[in-house]
């Protein structure tokens, strides 16, 4: 990123073949707010820092909460990094977060076993229309 512009042409070449751009780690280290309006992004994966202590701490409950409002009202998927727990999973549920992942559902995973993991799990529900 020491080249915005040439990040911002390149990443949008990206976007114009099809490629999504996600902001990992987001809330911590060099991820910024001026991403979320320069950049050609289609999610934002947000840190574990938040994420993990989401049900214990109302100021990260209200991080997960306002920047998952953001992501949505910008057309963003929200990914929750961290999920380490049921009770974690449940309440990113009720807040309408798009994606999850961490331990709770499983370990990182060679791609031979992940496809076992994938075959193994039961198909998601249809979603209900209003």
């Amino acid at each position: 990123m020491e080249d915005r512009e040439r990040a911002a042409g390149v990443l949008t070449r990206l976007r114009a073949m099809g490629v999504g751009i996600a902001i990992d780690d987001y809330g911590t280290g060099y991820s910024s707010l001026a991403y979320l309006a320069e950049l050609p992004v289609t999610e934002l994966k947000l840190d574990r820092a938040f994420v993990g202590s989401l049900t214990e701490s109302p100021r990260n409950a209200a991080i997960v909460t306002s920047t998952l409002q953001l992501a949505h009202a910008l057309g963003l998927v929200l990914v929750a990094e961290g999920v380490e727990d049921q009770a974690t999973l449940d309440a990113l549920a009720v807040l309408g977060c798009d994606l999850v992942q961490g331990y709770h559902l499983t370990r990182p995973l060679p791609a031979t076993e992940l496809e076992r993991w994938l075959d193994a799990r039961a198909p998601a529900a249809p979603a209900r229309s209003a």
